[in-house]
């Protein structure tokens, strides 16, 4: 199963375009049994290699709950993987349920997160990931539906790049207009695709960069203990290009909180406008072209919640919705 490695897409999964596989060297010194070979000593090349490999099957690699790839083995990848082999039911007891939903609140999460023991790569892991990562790539159940969108967002995250308001608007622009008059004609709610274009370059700068929220995990476990750990946490990470929440899948029309993960873009897109549009509170405000400041107040606390004004969120999203009124004529 190791051969996977040297699938053309797999490579891709890997590395980005031009990148010189360092990885290799590690992955031989892992099948050929050396024990030494943890998270404190793996080379950077090997760990992002193992991150991007996380993220492209859906898993939070930073503490913080984002999906990073900086080449450090830390809490966040350690607890990626305890989430893998869990999920996989591979390797020791000493990964739980009870042990990937520790208590926390949101101020101490992150703190806590060393609960969780360490664990190690083996080669039965690695080759159920890539095992996985194929059998994804076949049945296109990736990251925004497509492969080719999957690696793009995959590689954006890797050179920490985000997008500007004109790459935005010429990259899903058309698509934000297309859901305006979707919802419309479905339900008659209005929504000018400037709001839509707006969410997006203030919640991800135009690239899907799913978040994952501990204390929500462990929230939701105790409330649901019979349910699937894994449809938990596909509900406690925000998704898309609006971060939409993934306890809200029912209410942007999707069937689970993971098919959240797998929507394509335009879809992604139809889900903020449809969640921006179930307020009536907020209704009125996206309708507008030229929106007054109460108006992006009040998008503003239904989006990102009542502490929107400590990192002026209002201000940010008005900022946005002004370029893209210019941009679009």
């Amino acid at each position: 199963m190791l051969d996977l490695v040297k699938d053309p897409k797999i490579q891709q999964v890997l590395s980005p375009p031009n990148a010189s596989p360092h990885w290799e060297k590690d992955l031989e010194r892992l099948v050929k049994g050396d024990v030494t070979l943890n998270r404190r000593s793996a080379g950077e090349d090997s760990i992002r290699a193992f991150q991007r490999l996380l993220i492209f099957l859906g898993y939070s690699t930073s503490s913080s709950g984002s999906f990073s790839i900086d080449g450090d083995f830390g809490r966040g990848t350690n607890r990626a993987l305890a989430q893998f082999e869990f999920d996989n039911k591979l390797e020791s007891s000493i990964i739980s349920r009870k042990t990937l939903t520790y208590d926390c609140s949101w101020q101490t999460a992150r703190k806590l997160i060393k609960s969780i023991p360490d664990v190690k790569l083996n080669i039965k892991t690695l080759e159920k990931m890539l095992e996985l990562a194929k059998e994804a790539i076949d049945t296109n159940t990736v990251n925004c539906g497509d492969f080719d969108e999957a690696i793009f967002q995959l590689n954006a995250l890797h050179d920490k790049k985000g997008l500007t308001c004109r790459e935005i608007n010429k990259r899903y622009g058309a698509a934000a207009e297309k859901a305006a008059k979707e919802l419309k004609a479905a339900n008659g709610r209005i929504i000018l695709p400037e709001w839509i274009l707006a969410i997006i370059r203030q919640e991800t700068a135009g690239v899907v960069r799913p978040r994952f929220e501990q204390h929500w995990l462990s929230k939701l476990a105790k409330k649901h203990p019979n349910t699937d750990l894994v449809e938990l946490r596909y509900q406690s990470m925000s998704f898309g290009l609006g971060q939409v929440m993934g306890f809200n899948y029912n209410r942007v029309g999707a069937s689970s909180a993971k098919e959240l993960y797998t929507l394509p873009l335009d879809k992604q897109i139809t889900s903020i406008a449809r969640f921006l549009t179930l307020s009536s509170r907020v209704r009125p405000a996206v309708q507008k072209l030229d929106p007054s400041a109460d108006d992006f107040k009040a998008v503003a606390r239904y989006y990102n919640g009542s502490g929107y004004a400590a990192h002026h969120y209002d201000e940010s999203l008005a900022r946005w919705f002004r370029e893209f009124k210019v941009l679009r004529g």
